[in-house]
């Protein structure tokens, strides 16, 4: 078998070298200082996005090592504000903690292109003992596959000492993010932004905001105390399970819970009165909490989710899950003051009562006077009417009577093929996933992965009770040196199952899938007892949410699946595009799409611990 070969891939152009490169370089984005289009040079790849000019060439250099929030670059801060704004200083919820940076920004350096753009990042891995690769979320690669970011499935790992060249055409628009697709560094800081902008005129929504503006990202992550490594597989006297101790906004916020309150400072978002502002939501979540946002004294209208855009739907708040990404407008029209973002956790979040806040603040423009804020709201956060009205509210408990608006209820402001909405699949797959709970019997027999629940039950993640697992080559590189003896065998449905009628077993969960076949996929929930609506992302592609829901009394996932096979199924007649889509706890969502783009393609659930620990699936 030959060792893993670690390939980077040109494309659009010839190889660049590093001189040429250099004039493209782009500045590491400043986002607390709106520094982005001021004296931008002309190499600017965060600009106004004409349409007329030709791609630019946008090339970064990151370094990714071990680093430390409220290190030496901070000074004396939170004692002095001004010093936690320092060059390299990283406040995150001001818990001094290990960390994991890129270019010593939490999030890491933001990416802000023009569709059809040229991006080219140079990553340098300095994290001790640690392999790493990039995920750029939301990216199809198309004509890029092998730039995905998924180890052993489109590349070999980046060793420490090493630089990889991830070098793609931003050929799909919209708001994405990247991160860390090796074991658990996104959730330790490796993650960031990335955004493709297009025209203002060639947005459907366009004419409902005056500024879509760099700084105006809401980029939120779950944040821990202690290293990920040590919620894994999980401690069970002290600390138990994998829940977030706080949350962040642009990396920044407070620990607002417990003794152990602190005072750094909140991501601030300035607007000017009258205006009307893109705002660009990011679920950068790793942890099973999805987090709410509301803020205070503003409706908010929705006019894309993951990177499509939607009939504009206008909401007090939203829940947002791992992965997911929604772009709002906000009118800038109540009484010029401060404003508290709120931002909550919940399901298990909500025992520990887990909030953040930030900080709307409208700038007056003749006497730049600052406005006090109002008290902390609490986790609570504000009072809500009878007509308060959520965005993608849990287990798609959207029925009649409810203010709730699903998915399902958006429109898609691009018109839908009609082969999506009428004709058939050409494949019916039924994706099942659930947990493995293993007793002491069995578990100390071999050497599974695994995590502590919060219950301290010793837990293993599957797709249709496989636990997927690794092949030791990239299978879209090197697939002739992957063994056929570890890929899950077949079944007579086409699907991979465990050998022997088996209830359990690991090995490496490819599905093959024939090029341009109309695909449905049920998603489905084995364990409605957990509460969890499992946030489930695919690569290379996005897909028609066409329904998604509760099973009713007495239905099971097979029920579903045999009236699928004789019935087109959709909710909507203009089901909205998504790339992530989290299931009802207990429950189903169905997509559809058309593969146009060959390769290896990762589905998987976007919870950090149970994509670790095997809930993903290869396509």
């Amino acid at each position: 078998m030959l060792p893993c070969v670690l390939l980077a891939c040109a494309i659009g152009v010839a190889s660049a070298t590093s001189v040429l490169l250099n004039s493209y370089l782009q500045p590491n984005d400043d986002i607390d200082r709106n520094t982005y289009l001021l004296n931008a040079k002309s190499n600017n790849c965060a600009r106004i996005c004409n349409g007329t000019e030709a791609p630019k060439i946008c090339y970064y250099q990151w370094t990714i090592e071990n680093y430390v929030t409220l290190s030496e670059a901070c000074d004396n801060c939170p004692l002095n504000v001004t010093a936690c704004y320092n060059a390299q200083c990283i406040t995150a919820d001001g818990y001094e903690r290990s960390i994991l940076s890129v270019n010593r920004k939490l999030p890491g350096p933001s990416i802000e292109v023009c569709l059809r753009d040229r991006v080219i990042v140079d990553i340098t891995n300095n994290m001790a003992g640690r392999t790493t690769s990039i995920h750029w979320h939301g990216v199809f690669q198309k004509g890029s596959q092998y730039m995905d970011g998924v180890p052993m499935v489109t590349q070999c790992t980046i060793h420490e000492g090493d630089t990889f060249r991830y070098d793609f055409i931003a050929n799909n628009e919209g708001t994405h993010f990247w991160h860390s697709h090796d074991g658990l560094q996104k959730l330790d800081g490796v993650t960031g932004n990335l955004v493709v902008r297009v025209p203002k005129n060639f947005d459907p929504n366009g004419q409902l905001y005056d500024f879509d503006l760099p700084e105006h990202k809401i980029f939120i992550s779950d944040w821990l105390h202690l290293s990920a490594d040590d919620h894994f597989p999980g401690l069970r006297a002290t600390n138990p399970g994998q829940d977030a101790n706080s949350f962040l906004i642009n990396g920044r916020g407070r620990t607002l819970i417990g003794t152990q309150s602190t005072n750094t400072p909140y991501a601030q978002i300035n607007v000017q009165w009258g205006r009307r502002y893109r705002l660009r939501i990011v679920g950068s979540l790793c942890t099973v909490c999805p987090t709410q946002l509301t803020i205070d004294g503003h409706k908010i209208t929705v006019i894309a989710t993951d990177g499509n855009s939607v009939a504009p739907a206008r909401v007090d708040s939203l829940i947002i899950y791992s992965g997911e990404r929604y772009d709002v407008v906000l009118e800038a029209t109540n009484t010029e003051g401060s404003y508290w973002i709120h931002l909550k956790g919940l399901v298990t979040c909500v025992g520990s009562r887990v909030y953040q806040l930030g900080v709307l603040q409208y700038e007056n423009t003749t006497t730049n006077k600052l406005h006090a804020l109002t008290p902390d709201p609490g986790y609570d956060g504000f009072p809500q009417p009878a007509s308060y009205r959520v965005l993608n509210p849990e287990n798609a408990s959207c029925s009649i009577g409810s203010t709730g608006l699903c998915v399902t209820q958006l429109a898609n402001s691009d018109p839908v093929p009609r082969d999506i909405l009428t004709q058939l699949p050409d494949i019916n797959y039924l994706l099942q996933f659930g947990f493995k709970i293993f007793d002491s019997r069995s578990f100390f027999k071999a050497y599974d992965r695994y995590f502590v629940s919060p219950f301290l039950d010793l837990v293993s993640s599957t797709v249709n009770n496989i636990s997927s697992v690794s092949p030791p080559s990239p299978l879209l590189s090197q697939r002739g040196d992957v063994p056929d003896d570890i890929l899950c065998p077949t079944g007579a449905d086409g699907l991979p199952q465990c050998p022997g009628g088996n209830s359990y077993c690991t090995c490496v969960h490819v599905i093959k899938i024939k090029l341009g076949a109309l695909v449905q996929i049920i998603l489905s929930d084995q364990t409605p007892k957990s509460g969890l609506n499992h946030p489930f992302h695919l690569h290379g592609h996005a897909f028609y949410v066409l329904g998604m829901g509760q099973y009713a009394a007495g239905q099971t996932a097979q029920d579903l699946l045999n009236s699928l096979k004789s019935n087109v199924s959709s909710v909507s007649p203009a089901p909205v595009l998504k790339d992530t889509i989290a299931v009802p706890s207990g429950g189903y969502a169905i997509i559809k799409f058309r593969p146009k783009n060959p390769g290896y393609w990762l589905l998987h659930c976007h919870f950090l611990y149970h994509v670790a620990t095997g809930m993903s699936v290869v396509l």
